[in-house]
């Protein structure tokens, strides 16, 4: 039987404290769930404070611009390091596309 696409997505990615065994599918799954949930906050997160701040231009309030383009960057700062979940001794690293495109 073939693997799902997430599934060899994940193994690429998985670090292991038990060196060379396969986690449980149910790992995989609870690791897969908690990435997807953690890239979907990041995303909604992103679009919230890029929605702010275009808001803050149209309305040409500079104040709300300057002060939600500040914590635009403190939140691109904090995204660019990552983040690391793990699930009964197997561990990923997420990275998130912090690019302003």
């Amino acid at each position: 039987m073939q693997q799902p696409t997430y599934e060899k997505h994940l193994l690429k990615k998985l670090k292991s404290v038990q060196q060379g065994q396969r986690p449980p599918r149910q790992v995989l799954q609870s690791l897969y769930a908690r990435m997807m949930m953690e890239y979907t906050v990041h995303e909604q997160n992103k679009a919230r404070l890029k929605q702010r701040i275009d808001q803050a231009l149209d309305d040409g309030d500079y104040e709300a611009f300057m002060h939600y383009t500040s914590v635009y960057n403190e939140w691109r700062e904090t995204q660019q390091i990552g983040k690391m979940i793990s699930e009964q001794g197997y561990e990923l690293e997420l990275t998130f596309d912090v690019d302003d495109t």
